[in-house]
């Protein structure tokens, strides 16, 4: 017997629904030693949740799997009924109902999945489980097949962390405390970019801690990556976020999954919002588009969109969306697993320090070698979502890296690119955020320097001239744990709709105020709102001086101030910028496709991780 998947218990209330629903006469105890669902007459349990649903579709299509089953821990007399739900129906199916008598914990029972899972029509299945005797109890479950494996499975586990001890501490125990998965081939590579951690806090030679420079994301991944390629043992490597919170079946169905794959491909863990822990973030994204109101993409070179953005998963019929499979064009690396194979084909991550290092990785891997990167439903993660921090240093690392990205592929053109960096910096202005404004033109400036801002600049120093550089602006401030929610509750609701072409293009024209006379300027502040579900327009703060920017999910404010000096400054460095960088784009963007092979190799990043050094 192997193991294909395992029925899931919830670790905390809050995420009770992702895994299990329960009736009135069925409940279940998370404080106990042992979690269990403890039935009564009629107690049903349902597993027609986001975690413990089988997407029957997605295994049909990316494995050789063919025979599998159920097997399950009950007491009781126990009803077992199994249900198939499709994205474009609205009434389940019964596939299969069979009755058990006096079960014991110790004896589980089995119940086949129908050969049907296999065909076209089908979708998603799920177990209900119903109490027949006074008293019953669902104690576990599985998945399992009888079919060997294709293949033996070694996975390379990359994380790298900067001074977050706690949580790579944490993540790494969610995995050793796993006891089925002592029994899968798999070796962990923290690389420590800080140098705060060590060895001996890892007592297990599962583990290998790698101290590194402060490279960065892209740094680290990378150099976790190496030393697991160099071991020469692993088919697969997963990059892995420090900072999330981990179910590690995630990484035990990666096993089944590439144990029994028919074809190559990589897999793309979904983000799950950490402070709405039933509302899924991302599934897979998009690079350079935008979502309309109305469901079609527009082009915007800057941006990506999230796909299944804020589906509630407690609403089980929201899990057959995921039937309908949309082929992303990346995957982030708070989880991303990928085969040997692909790296021996593409080669190694761009030398990004941090942002966008994934999507151009990912776009490698769908658009040069044609593979299929999947957001298998279920493998996901929890990590903090977007909305809640904007660290305003990552501006300068975002612009370059979309910038190099783009000359890489050779898929932006220039007038494209100042017009939709016209709009972002005039955005960032408009609100005051003129540190913002300045790291992205200090970006688009590094990005025209060519290849050689890489090859000459020290990523350690770069990086320290950036921090320095985001608080060069002193009408700006962070105020911490500060409570606006109130003050925002009172606060006036500006949306684009309410809002006439007219005032629109005084808005415009007075650059959102900076060129207003000072009698026409309030003195009072405007409290603006950056969430989940709604973001403030910049209309808002129009005529005022001050503004706080409250971010929901973070208890600090951005406090700006109004300054016409520096804001017409900013916009007259970036005209000049625009047309002395208009004769040398073309020749620019070559140099950096031309580098591309030399910066995705093994020998320049041992140079630059500076490895023949250590050795």
């Amino acid at each position: 017997m192997n193991v294909v998947s395992r029925i899931q218990f919830p670790r905390t209330p809050e995420t009770s629904e992702l895994y299990i629903k329960c009736n009135n006469a069925a409940s279940i105890n998370l404080n106990a030693e042992k979690v269990e669902v403890a039935l009564t007459k009629n107690g049903v349990l349902s597993l027609n949740t986001y975690f413990n649903s089988f997407y029957e579709t997605f295994y049909a299509k990316y494995t050789e799997l063919y025979s599998l089953y159920y097997l399950l821990k009950l007491e009781g007399d126990i009803q077992v009924s199994l249900y198939r739900e499709f994205y474009d129906r609205e009434n389940r199916e019964l596939i299969h109902t069979e009755n058990f008598e006096n079960c014991q914990p110790s004896e589980p029972v089995k119940t086949s999945i129908p050969d049907s899972w296999r065909d076209k029509n089908a979708g998603r299945i799920y177990l209900e489980i119903t109490c027949l005797s006074d008293r019953g109890a669902f104690v576990g479950g599985l998945i399992a097949t009888d079919q060997p494996k294709t293949r033996e499975v070694s996975l390379g586990i990359v994380t790298c962390t900067f001074k977050k001890e706690a949580y790579v501490k944490n993540t790494i125990n969610t995995i050793l405390q796993d006891n089925c998965l002592q029994n899968k081939n798999f070796q962990i590579y923290i690389v420590d970019n800080g140098k705060t951690l060590n060895q001996a806090e890892f007592k297990t030679s599962k583990v290998k801690l790698i101290p590194n420079r402060n490279l960065g994301g892209a740094g680290g991944f990378t150099r976790g990556l190496i030393q697991a390629l160099q071991e020469g043992i692993h088919t697969h490597f997963l990059f892995m976020d420090d900072d999330i919170e981990l179910k590690s079946e995630s990484i035990y169905k990666l096993f089944s999954l590439y144990e029994y794959a028919n074809q190559d491909f990589a897999i793309s863990g979904s983000m799950l919002d950490l402070y709405k822990k039933h509302i899924l973030y991302e599934a897979g994204a998009l690079y350079s588009k935008f979502l309309y109101p109305d469901g079609n993409y527009g082009y915007n070179p800057f941006t990506v969109v999230a796909l299944k953005k804020k589906l509630n998963l407690n609403n089980s019929s929201v899990n057959n969306c995921f039937l309908l499979e949309e082929r992303p064009d990346y995957g982030a690396f708070w989880f991303f697993s990928f085969s040997k194979k692909v790296v021996e084909e593409i080669g190694l991550p761009m030398p990004f320090f941090i942002r966008g290092d994934d999507i151009e990785f990912g776009l490698r891997i769908t658009e040069r070698i044609g593979r299929s990167i999947v957001a298998f439903p279920s493998i996901a993660v929890w990590h903090e979502p977007f909305y809640a921090k904007n660290p305003i240093w990552i501006n300068y690392y975002t612009y370059r890296n979309h910038l190099v990205t783009h000359s890489i592929r050779g898929s932006l053109k220039y007038l494209d690119a100042v017009k939709f960096l016209t709009k972002i910096l005039l955005y960032k202005i408009f609100i005051f955020d003129y540190n913002s404004a300045e790291m992205m033109l200090r970006g688009f400036e590094d990005y025209m320097k060519g290849p050689l801002v890489i090859k000459t600049e020290d990523p350690e120093t770069l990086h320290t001239k950036v921090l320095e550089l985001s608080k060069h602006y002193k009408t700006q401030s962070v105020e911490a744990n500060y409570t606006a929610k109130c003050a925002l509750k009172r606060d006036s609701v500006v949306r684009k709709n309410k809002e006439s072409t007219f005032k629109k293009i005084v808005y415009l024209l007075t650059l959102n105020g900076h060129l207003l006379p000072n009698f026409l300027l309030s003195k009072d502040s405007v409290f603006y709102w950056i969430g989940s579900d709604y973001e403030d327009w910049w209309f808002k703060v129009f005529t005022k001086k001050r503004v706080f920017i409250f971010r929901e999910g973070n208890n600090s404010v951005d406090y700006n101030e109004m300054s016409r000096t520096v804001g017409l400054g900013i916009l007259m460095k970036w005209f000049q910028l625009v047309i002395t960088s208009a004769i040398r784009w073309s020749s620019v963007s070559a140099e950096w496709r031309n580098a591309f092979g030399y910066f995705t190799s093994i020998e320049f990043w041992k140079e630059y991780l500076k490895l023949k050094e250590e050795t």
